[in-house]
C-alpha cells in the first residue's frame, strides 16, 4: 500500500450523509472533481520550482491544467440539467450517463497519479511523469467507442425531438463536443513523448 504524504482531499460524500437521489448524483460527482482539481493545484504549488526536476513540474502542471479545462467542459455539460426538457438526457441507463461516469472514474484515476507524482516531486523522489502509451491509447480507444456510441444515441434522439427541443439539443451537444474534445486533449498530453 502507497503512504499518502498529503491527506486525502475531502469529499462531499461523508460517511454519515445518506445516499444521493439521482438527480444529486452528478451534482456530487462534479463537486468531487472541482475538489481534486482544487487539491491537485495546492499539491503543485507546494513543490519547490528551483529544484532539478523543474521540466517535470512543467510537464505535470501541463497535465493538472488539462483536467482543469475538462473540469470546466463538464461543468457546461452540467448546467443542461437545469433544463427540464434535457433532464431525460442525463438518467442513468442512457448514453450520456455511460460517457460521464466513465470520464468522472477516468478524471479520479488520472487525478491520484497526478497527486501521488506531485507529492514525489515536492519531496524530491524520483518518479515517473510519463505515462505508459499503450494504456494511454487503450483508454483513448475505450473512450472513443463511448463517443461512438453518445453519437449515435443522439442522432437518434434529436430526430424523434419536438421542434422546440432541438435548439436545446443542439446547444447539450456542442457542449458534449466540447467535453469529448477536452478528453481527447487530455489523452494527447498525457500521450506525449517525454521532452516535448
Amino acid at each position: 500500500m502507497t503512504e499518502r504524504i498529503l491527506p486525502s482531499p475531502p469529499s462531499s460524500r461523508s460517511g454519515g450523509q445518506k445516499p444521493s437521489a439521482e438527480s444529486d448524483f452528478w451534482a456530487e460527482l462534479f463537486l468531487d472533481l472541482t475538489v481534486r482539481v482544487e487539491w491537485l493545484s495546492q499539491a503543485l504549488e507546494a513543490v519547490p520550482t528551483e529544484d532539478a526536476s523543474a521540466e517535470s513540474l512543467v510537464r505535470l502542471r501541463g497535465y493538472a491544467k488539462g483536467l482543469e479545462e475538462l473540469h470546466q467542459a463538464l461543468g457546461r455539460v452540467q448546467e443542461q440539467r437545469a433544463i427540464p426538457e434535457m433532464k431525460p438526457l442525463f438518467l442513468l441507463e442512457g448514453p450520456i450517463a455511460a460517457f460521464l461516469s466513465r470520464l468522472y472514474g477516468w478524471c479520479d484515476e488520472i487525478g491520484t497519479d497526478f497527486e501521488r507524482m506531485a507529492v514525489a516531486l515536492r519531496r524530491r523522489q524520483p518518479t515517473s511523469i510519463v505515462f505508459e502509451h499503450v494504456a494511454v491509447n487503450r483508454s483513448y480507444a475505450h473512450f472513443d467507442a463511448i463517443f461512438t456510441a453518445m453519437r449515435r444515441a443522439n442522432d437518434a434522439a434529436r430526430s424523434s425531438s419536438p421542434a422546440g427541443d432541438k435548439d436545446k439539443r443542439r446547444e447539450l451537444e456542442e457542449r458534449l463536443e466540447e467535453l469529448i474534445w477536452a478528453t481527447e486533449w487530455v489523452h494527447m498530453a498525457l500521450a506525449r513523448p517525454p521532452g516535448q
